[in-house]
């Protein structure tokens, strides 16, 4: 054999091995971008998937929110009527012609006087002469308050107060919920 076809032999078998090369080189290539792609895809979909849940969960966070706003607006909305309902009950018993205030007056007393053993009584100043009439006791000052009065014993240690302020909150504390049916059904 010749030289020339030593080379010619050898540059065939090395023309073989690296298109052999080549072509694994290729296959495991394919292999690696397969792979790759797999992985981004996974990848992508538990990113997908964990952006759905934080998106789901803000939403649900942010309704919760939104209905709690709601809720304590409205419960704000109904303070508000049932405060200006007690309101105008305070400005209808102010008005209260003098025979029905005297006849609420001498019950409150009644009541008053079984609670402290009193000497003296505090009131508005435009109550200061019917109560006086009424309950035979000695007036200490005027206090502010929308009617009624407050009993107080000789050494000032006791008081019964059964002014209207006082007694419509009593009222209101006490009968809220059911106010609050009536009203607001």
């Amino acid at each position: 054999m010749s030289l020339e076809n030593v080379i010619k032999e050898i540059n065939n078998e090395t023309e073989l091995k690296s298109n052999a090369i080549i072509n694994e080189g290729k296959i495991q290539a394919k292999e690696i971008l397969q792979k790759t792609k797999e992985k981004v895809n996974k990848s992508k979909e538990k990113t997908v998937k964990k952006t759905s849940e934080i998106v789901s969960s803000m939403e649900r966070t942010e309704l919760a929110s939104l209905k709690l706003l709601l809720k304590k607006q409205q419960l704000n909305a109904k303070k508000e009527v049932i405060d200006s309902l007690f309101d105008e009950v305070k400005n209808q018993l102010e008005k209260l012609n003098s025979k029905e205030k005297e006849k609420i007056l001498k019950k409150l007393l009644q009541k008053g006087k079984k609670e402290v053993n009193a000497e003296y009584f505090y009131c508005n100043a435009k109550d200061k002469a019917l109560i006086s009439k009424l309950s035979g006791l000695k007036f200490r000052e005027s206090i502010e308050c929308s009617g009624g009065f407050v009993l107080e014993n000789k050494e000032g240690t006791i008081r019964s107060d059964q002014t209207f302020d006082l007694i419509l909150e009593k009222v209101k504390e006490k009968n809220i919920s059911d106010i609050s049916s009536r009203v607001f059904g």
